[in-house]
């Protein structure tokens, strides 16, 4: 009886995703290329996966408030044995990321998540230095990191550039995409964990960009901890 249940609910397992792009910004000066396309291209992943509710917010549609209202409304839908996670492609800023209309701070992405009910979080962040977000939160004590089950997977190094491509999508989002779509998925058990995940992006990324960016995993989570299973 009780295996049953142990089954059923590894069965029905869910991933609670909030997908963030912008590359239309106000204005014409800090426009990107493809960071809308990160964005809609990881959203087609756990749309694809069957087992996810995701929700993308792209250029006008990414304000500040209304990115924090999906990430309360999804987020606290999840599970104890559910995965939620953020993604963000666009500009950043040293204490956060900048959405259409202003900065999200890097502490209410973390708020968000510490109102959830799942035991595995993540966020990933395809955006330049953003490896900052490293840096800050040791500064930072109401950051909340060393209490909280969250792993950060961050395009860049703190002083890195995350570069576009001359393709649809960037470095980091291309070798992400792929590592979760099964690339990474190295020992075919048709589960790809955080230390897969980052073994497979991180090689990637500083092949193709020869050796100028790096990608950084971070934060206090099992490195065996399922990020997506297909």
């Amino acid at each position: 009886m009780w295996l049953l249940i142990l089954l059923a609910t590894v069965a029905h397992a869910h991933n609670y995703v909030v997908c963030v792009g912008i590359a239309d910004y106000p204005g014409r000066q800090n426009d990107l290329r493809v960071s809308a396309n990160d964005a809609m291209a990881i959203q087609k992943i756990f749309a694809t996966n069957g087992h996810s509710n995701v929700r993308c917010l792209t250029n006008g549609n990414a304000s500040v408030a209304m990115v924090r209202k999906a990430m309360a409304e999804t987020f606290s839908k999840a599970g104890v044995n559910d995965v939620v996670l953020f993604f963000f492609s666009g500009h950043g800023v040293p204490n956060g990321f900048v959405c259409y209309d202003g900065s999200l701070q890097y502490r209410d992405v973390v708020a968000a998540m510490q109102h959830s009910k799942a035991k595995t979080k993540i966020v990933v962040a395809d955006a330049c230095y953003a490896g900052k977000m490293r840096s800050t939160s040791q500064h930072d004590k109401s950051y909340g990191t060393k209490d909280t089950n969250i792993m950060f997977f961050l395009s860049s190094r703190t002083t890195e550039k995350s570069l576009e491509t001359p393709f649809a999508n960037s470095f980091f989002t291309i070798f992400l995409e792929r590592g979760l779509r099964g690339g990474a998925d190295v020992n075919r058990d048709r589960t790809v964990t955080a230390r897969e995940l980052y073994d497979f992006v991180h090689n990637g990324v500083v092949r193709e960009s020869r050796d100028r960016q790096h990608p950084v995993m971070w934060g206090n989570f099992d490195k065996n901890m399922t990020v997506i299973k297909w």
